[in-house]
């Protein structure tokens, strides 16, 4: 397969940084290339093989992807998954950070890791090459939202604001690699976990409580919960919560449907604790939220 080099600039007015939903910038998708910017890729939804650097790896839901600088790579959609592939695709230049984000402790960590091995071409002695992150938490795709709608959004000082969520992107990969042989689990463990975002993800609506999805795998809610956050990251109400917040705010933007009925449809007990923790996840209002996703359209 040829290699072709991105040519398109994707960083107008100056700007060190892009984002763009992957179904927004299809021309590359599916055609090894390579370029001069680093590129951290969130998977939404669907599959896809990707291949970087004659390596192959099978990326899903949750996943991240890492790309420096000149490395050939390609995202090849598996079309028979049943699930639309989707990604937020994040590229910055290799200055785009420095130490107003990100403190000399986290420099060390990043040269280290090879996570990033673009914004360090001199560093020897790297420890590990990651290209690929797997089963990174839902709250990591939300700061993958919160980039790409101030992005669109282009409000005052937006650049200076995606800077420091991209940083906490970057911290957040660092503490998923360094705990990846510590929170490996067996396979049997695996499927349990996977069993139960499945559940979580089909009856997120309804009221929902941990012991008795312990009761009827028959394990403990300690030992339930343990195995859990060690695979994704979150505990099982934190999880639960990431999946009403996204689905309010799909309703909330592309519906007019009365807030409190949003709230109720999302599995929300009611309209305080719904606003509350909205403020928290996405740092405004429900009407806030609505109305700018309207600006954004």
């Amino acid at each position: 397969m040829a290699v072709a080099t991105i040519k398109k600039d994707y960083f107008f007015k100056h700007n060190p940084v892009h984002i763009h939903l992957s179904n927004e910038c299809s021309e590359y998708v599916g055609v090894l290339h390579k370029h001069k910017f680093v590129e951290v890729v969130y998977i939404i939804s669907g599959r896809a093989k990707h291949i970087i650097d004659s390596k192959e790896y099978y990326v899903k839901k949750g996943d991240v992807s890492v790309i420096n600088c000149d490395e050939a790579h390609a995202f090849i959609e598996d079309k028979e998954y049943g699930e639309k592939f989707l990604a937020y695709d994040l590229m910055f230049t290799p200055d785009f950070l420095d130490n107003s984000c990100l403190s000399s402790d986290d420099f060390s960590l990043l040269s280290s890791s090879f996570l990033f091995f673009s914004m360090f071409p001199d560093e020897k002695g790297f420890k590990e090459r990651f290209n690929f992150i797997p089963n990174c938490s839902y709250e990591l795709g939300l700061v993958f939202e919160k980039i790409y709608r101030e992005y669109k959004g282009c409000r005052t000082g937006y650049i200076n604001l995606i800077r420091l969520y991209t940083a906490e992107i970057i911290i957040r990969l660092l503490r998923k690699i360094q705990t990846v042989d510590e929170n490996r689990l067996s396979d049997t463990q695996r499927n349990t976990v996977l069993e139960i975002t499945q559940y979580l993800e089909q009856n997120y609506n309804m009221k929902i409580k941990i012991d008795e999805i312990a009761s009827r795998m028959f394990f403990s809610q300690n030992y339930l919960s343990k195995i859990f956050k060690q695979e994704t990251g979150l505990s099982i109400h934190e999880f639960l919560t990431d999946i009403r917040i996204k689905q309010a705010c799909k309703k909330l933007s592309s519906t007019s449907d009365n807030i409190a009925d949003i709230a109720t449809e999302c599995g929300f007990s009611d309209m305080k604790s719904f606003y509350c923790i909205f403020k928290k996840y996405m740092g405004e209002t429900p009407k806030r939220y609505r109305d700018n996703a309207k600006k954004d359209r």
